[in-house]
């Protein structure tokens, strides 16, 4: 008999791990949820997805699902507001969003009534369980939850500028200024939706520098932590 045909003894504690996950999904306690913010130009979606693909290998639960524009689609049928108008209230900059404040008073009430539809979304799907809830704030929303882990995705800024070039096609000059732009929408729909920023290690339960490891490798890094110490 082979050494292959052995449990070593970190697989046996990864099994381990994973029976006590399930017991507590059986129990009718919510599963795990993960919530992945980044940096723009950090591949939150194809960590997300094999993160997901890893962890369905394992569970014989309900299925993980990945979770980013699923939220829209919920608060829109909750608000009444399509998806192209959440997307572009998003994508507002709060300095524009003041100037169109004095010309349609109704804007901040509208804009107030589509985020309190969000943190409902979010906590809803969050409590759930089994999902990975990728940007959104969801990992501000979800910050009080004790089945969620939160991860944030970093990496330096030649690194990702790198990534948008590959991703998108631009040259440098056009993934800097893609960048600027998607991060400052970014800073501001945070800014507006749960006033703070996203960059405060404090929320955050992992902390991974994109250029240091592969998506493979951070979904395996993610999934170990998950096994180890989610209870």
């Amino acid at each position: 008999m082979t050494n292959k045909d052995f449990w070593s003894p970190q697989q046996e504690a990864k099994l381990l791990a994973w029976h006590k996950i399930q017991q507590v999904a059986d129990q009718q306690k919510p599963g795990p949820c993960i919530t992945i913010s980044r940096e723009f130009g950090c591949q939150a979606y194809p960590v997300a997805e094999a993160l997901a693909k890893r962890l369905n290998a394992r569970t014989a639960g309900d299925p993980w699902a990945v979770i980013g524009k699923e939220i829209l689609d919920e608060v829109a049928k909750l608000s009444g507001y399509t998806v192209e108008q959440i997307e572009k209230s998003q994508d507002t900059p709060s300095s524009l969003k003041a100037i169109f404040s004095m010309f349609l008073d109704k804007s901040l009430a509208e804009e107030t009534k589509i985020f309190s539809h969000l943190r409902d979304v979010i906590i809803g799907f969050a409590k759930r369980g089994n999902c990975i809830l990728v940007g959104r704030g969801a990992v501000l929303v979800s910050q009080e939850l004790a089945n969620c882990i939160h991860l944030r995705l970093v990496a330096p800024y030649e690194f990702r500028v790198q990534k948008i070039m590959s991703s998108r096609g631009l040259n440098q000059a056009d993934a800097e200024k893609f960048i600027s732009l998607h991060q400052q929408q970014r800073d501001d729909f945070v800014k507006r939706f749960a006033d703070c920023a996203l960059d405060d290690p404090l929320f955050y339960h992992l902390l991974i520098n994109s250029s240091r490891l592969d998506v493979a490798g951070i979904a395996e890094l993610v999934e170990d932590y998950m096994l180890k110490y989610c209870r």
